[in-house]
């Protein structure tokens, strides 16, 4: 009888993950974190995030989010139709992408931060 009871827990316990794995959905997240780097990241339709200083970023994937940190960093960054850009910190520059004429919400605190349509 241990036998039959302890595979019928395992058996819920294994049913009952991959119904949560399935409803959980999976977001992408695409991170840099450093200092001077030279990067390329892929957000794949998730959130991207980009700490340091100096870095030099190109962000892909249509992004639903970006969040740049620090000083001096310089981000060119695709975006989802619908996204949003959070800029924190000293003389960081941002140009952005989206399909067609839309424009992502940007929010901006520092000094010296630009956060601009790419040309």
């Amino acid at each position: 009888m241990a036998n039959k009871s302890s595979f019928r827990i395992a058996a819920t316990g294994a049913a009952l993950f991959a119904c949560v794995a399935v409803m959980t959905p999976a977001h992408a997240q695409a991170v840099l974190e450093g200092s001077g780097e030279h990067s390329t990241l892929d957000c794949a339709g998730g959130k991207a995030s980009v700490t340091g200083t100096d870095n030099q970023v190109t962000v892909e994937g249509a992004c639903t989010h970006l969040t740049v940190e620090g000083s001096g960093n310089v981000v060119i960054a695709q975006m989802a139709a619908q996204s949003t850009i959070k800029v924190e910190g000293i003389s960081n520059k941002v140009s952005w992408r989206t399909p067609g004429k839309t424009a992502p919400k940007v929010s901006s605190a520092g000094v010296g931060n630009s956060v601009t349509r790419a040309r």
